[in-house]
């Protein structure tokens, strides 16, 4: 009886895997394996499961009387989880047990019924990863079990006990694995065996159980097939006695192992009935002690739930990699920017290679887009399949280059001295040189790339003007207008009035000068003489001399406006070079001035 009463224990105190419905014993799983997994916020499930067995020990020499041993147990419990980490768990066990031994004619009934032991659990779970859920269930046995089942001749306290476990489930696709591994401390207390007082109850029977179950089911949506295997090591030392004379201590066979299987069948939102057996592979000792009649048999097991599925949350969708190259035409890698599935990554400039993870895997291609500024951007589209979880799919990309928007140049050339239009050639020189004519007006226009140009308008009889001329963005460039200075021309200025055998620059003559700098500024290239003349009045040595300085005043002035001096002579001229009378006063005033000739 004692054995029996010990395997009800044992069945009371383990779990099964997680699949939507209590386990034997309250928390979220299948017969004896409890899960890692936890139901999810707010889920809850209750039922009840029925299960019964009867085995049939024949008589032996030792053992000549024949025991029947029937039982019919129900099994009410429940989980109910807090959030996706904490469950409280809570059940019971109504057990009805019956057994019949015959020694010869005279036969014995025992026909105890009464309330198990209830237990109270909680549970913890946590992702690992992924796949991989670890968790940890303590659990609590209240004395409740009925006085009923104690032995006559008493030394029996039911006092309840500690179970503390190690849980693992590993996810793959639809089915699952778990693990149970951890210790069980029973406060039960029974008389000491290896004594003949029988009514000793000083020790403690066992002292420590060591739980292990293993489980793997396989949800088909309406059905769960499953199977698990649990062991339960008793640490016990006590000394039984035997049938005959001595005692005997618990072997390995004296130890349960259960081999279940079964299928769960959710017949409505949330309903399920839950079908299956198991079969004891181990407890066989029948022939060492009475305390260890328990012998090989099956248990019929049937179960009724209200427990909706684990919420899962939000789906997952499959993820895949797409990968590839960006190179230009001539095959130059190109750090280019590669958006797909809203999200952009870069490729790297040195390979053009880039990697693209994490995209979901759908019916639909996914479109892939290269973007490089300066080329033409390009989309391609993949369809991801399973294969390219791990595997990318490839998507590689020739990007063109851009048609480079161009800017329009336009002016006119025109004689720097008469405002006339000079026939004249533009030759703009940078990645490319364009060359381009003016018509009959002198006007020209033009179209140019991106870039910095040097300019240089020629025509004949006039010295070359250098410029520069910048194109961007294809805006339109300034009118750029061309004066063009002839050879040998000479710009004469004879309003600089120097102050009567002077030759420092006052403010006034700064102003009249400013025509001269003009001069020299628009054509920074030209080599020009500055010539300084004077009227007759006066010595001539004198006035060479003055005239020489006024020259040397005024290149002076226009170095100091920027103008380059090595483009610049300065020669006294005197009266020696008369281009009107000297006997009137508006001839003499003439002569007074300052000319540029141009040299080269």
């Amino acid at each position: 009886m004692k054995r029996l009463i010990a395997m009800v224990a044992v069945i009371a105190l383990m779990a099964g895997m997680a699949s939507a419905a209590p386990t034997m014993y309250g928390s979220n799983g299948l017969f004896r394996t409890i899960s890692a997994k936890n139901a999810g916020p707010m889920n809850y499930g209750i039922g009840t499961y029925v299960y019964g067995w009867r085995y049939v020990v024949d008589s032996t020499a030792a053992n000549p009387g024949t025991t029947t041993v029937m039982n019919m147990a129900i099994v009410p419990q429940g989980y109910f989880s807090i959030n996706d980490m904490f469950e409280l768990s809570v059940g019971t066990s109504y057990l009805m047990p019956s057994a019949t031994y015959k020694l010869g004619t005279t036969e014995t009934k025992s026909n105890p019924s009464g309330l198990g032991d209830s237990r109270v659990g909680l549970k913890f779970s946590m992702k690992a990863a992924e796949n991989i859920t670890l968790g940890l269930y303590g659990g609590y046995d209240i004395r409740t079990m009925a006085d009923t089942f104690k032995a006559t001749g008493g030394g029996y306290e039911y006092t309840g006990g500690i179970d503390a476990r190690l849980l693992a489930g590993f996810g793959f696709g639809a089915a699952n694995l778990d693990l149970n591994a951890g210790m069980y401390y029973d406060m039960d207390k029974t008389p000491d065996y290896a004594t003949v007082d029988t009514t000793d109850s000083k020790s403690i029977y066992p002292n420590m159980y060591i739980p292990f179950s293993l489980g793997v089911c396989y949800d088909m949506g309406w059905v769960t097939p499953f199977v698990d295997l649990s062991m339960v090591y008793v640490m016990d030392t006590t000394a039984y006695p035997t049938y005959t004379t001595g005692t005997v201590k618990r072997g390995l066979m004296d130890n349960p192992m259960w081999a279940g299987a079964g299928l769960r069948f959710y017949v409505l939102n949330g309903l399920n009935i839950t079908v299956g057996g198991e079969y004891n592979l181990l407890a066989d000792s029948s022939a060492n002690s009475p305390y260890f009649s328990d012998g090989e048999h099956w248990h019929a097991i049937l179960g009724l739930h209200y427990a909706p599925k684990a919420e899962k949350g939000p789906k997952v969708p499959a993820t895949g990699i797409i990968a590839g190259k960006v190179t230009d035409k001539n095959g130059k890698p190109l750090a280019a920017t590669i958006s797909v599935a809203g999200m952009t990554f870069n490729a790297d400039p040195a390979t053009g290679n880039y990697t693209a993870p994490g995209i979901q895997i759908g019916v639909a291609p996914v479109e892939v887009k290269a973007d490089l500024k300066g080329y033409i951007a390009k989309t391609g589209s993949v369809v991801l399949t399973k294969k390219h979880k791990k595997t990318p799919a490839t998507q590689d990309f020739v990007l063109d280059l851009k048609p480079i928007p161009q800017s329009d140049v336009s002016g006119k050339v025109i004689d720097y001295k008469t405002g006339n239009p000079v026939p004249a050639t533009l030759t703009f020189v940078g990645k490319k040189t364009v060359t381009v004519k003016t018509d009959a007006n002198g006007n020209y226009v033009t179209k140019l790339d991106p870039d910095n140009y040097k300019v240089t308008a020629a025509a004949e009889g006039y010295n070359v003007n250098n410029f520069g001329v910048t194109a961007a963005d294809g805006k339109p460039v300034a009118v750029k207008n061309v004066g063009m200075v002839k050879v040998k021309e000479v710009f004469s200025f004879n309003n600089i009035n120097f102050a009567v055998g002077k030759a420092t620059i006052t403010p006034e003559i700064e102003t009249a000068l400013q025509p001269l700098l003009k001069v020299m500024l628009d054509n920074p290239d030209l080599k020009v003489e500055l010539g300084g003349h004077t009227d007759a009045v006066g010595s001539k040595v004198k006035n060479v001399k003055l005239s020489q300085a006024r020259a040397d005043a005024v290149m002076a002035w226009l170095i100091g406006k920027q103008v380059k001096a090595a483009n610049m002579t300065a020669v006294g001229y005197g009266p020696n070079a008369p281009i009107a009378t000297n006997k009137t006063k508006a001839g003499r005033a003439q002569n007074r001035r300052i000319e540029i000739k141009v040299v080269q």
